[in-house]
């Protein structure tokens, strides 16, 4: 009796360990997810040329599938409107303002793909591996007869999941722009007004 539960002792504990380790295989590297995410996005904009010269708002529903499943939206969210205006805010405003943030960085991101016209894109190594939390990937996007773009991703971990949370454009991050755009607005007019402003830029067509 006692050998059987030690031989089920050890199959559990090797099961456990074979577990763990097909789980750890399984996590991407940033880098990797970043390139692999990227050059799905160029080859669906190749294949969807034509309907997306018909009808550019088709480019969101591209984006939802392939980019924002990789984006911590609420991270971002939360982040932009600050700490104490989303602590104030209800339950709903905060799910609102995720969504509406959201879109709108979806329809941002979607007017530069919109204009894409075969960029090479290079994304490096994380500089001391990825066994943390936070991360930071570097790239660059380079384009015939113009000088290239320094473009950095921070992502973060959330359950064996790398997930971005801010952009840099030549180091100019994209949350802190909005940040000083939406911040200072949601506490004098708060944050049902902003989302309200969102929202009616959010409809209209993208260009």
């Amino acid at each position: 009796m006692i050998k059987q539960h030690l031989h089920a002792g050890i199959f559990l504990s090797l099961f456990f360990i074979l577990f763990n380790v097909d789980v750890v295989a399984a996590i991407e590297p940033p880098d990797r997810l970043l390139d692999r995410v990227t050059q799905e996005m160029i080859s669906a904009l190749k294949r969807n040329d034509r309907a997306l010269k018909q009808n550019p708002d088709r480019i969101i529903q591209i984006i939802d599938t392939i980019l924002v499943p990789h984006m911590d939206s609420v991270s971002m969210a939360r982040w932009v409107a600050g700490r104490q205006a989303w602590q104030q805010a209800s339950s709903s405003e905060r799910t609102q303002f995720v969504n509406e943030f959201r879109d709108l960085l979806v329809r941002t991101y979607a007017s530069s793909l919109l204009s894409y016209n075969n960029q090479e894109i290079e994304y490096f190594p994380v500089r001391g591996g990825y066994n943390k939390k936070r991360v930071m990937v570097n790239s660059v996007i380079r384009e015939r007869g113009k000088e290239s773009v320094r473009v950095s991703f921070r992502l973060l971990n959330r359950s064996a999941n790398w997930k971005v949370y801010d952009i840099s454009i030549e180091g100019v991050s994209l949350l802190k722009g909005f940040q000083s755009q939406f911040s200072n607005e949601i506490r004098q007019y708060g944050m049902e007004h902003v989302i309200k402003r969102i929202k009616e830029h959010n409809r209209k067509p993208i260009k």
